[in-house]
């Protein structure tokens, strides 16, 4: 599952965790957009789970890389 080399370059750790941030906030909006509709679809619910998926791989790849980096999240 860990997908990231052992040793991370600083400045590129530091620039894939920002995009890595920016990306879990879309998925944050995107899927709040979902909740907020009255009832999902058979296909929005496919959407919300794919959603949710995505959105706690990248927290994973988040803490990983800060881990690596030494920053606390």
């Amino acid at each position: 599952m860990d997908s990231q080399p052992e040793a991370i370059n600083n400045a590129d750790g530091l620039d894939r965790l920002h995009a890595l941030r920016e990306e879990h906030h879309v998925l944050d909006n995107q899927i709040r957009d979902l909740d907020a509709k009255p009832w999902l679809s058979p296909d929005d619910q496919v959407e919300m789970a794919r959603l949710k998926k995505l959105k706690l791989r990248k927290k994973d790849e988040i803490f990983s890389i800060s881990t690596a980096l030494g920053i606390e999240v």
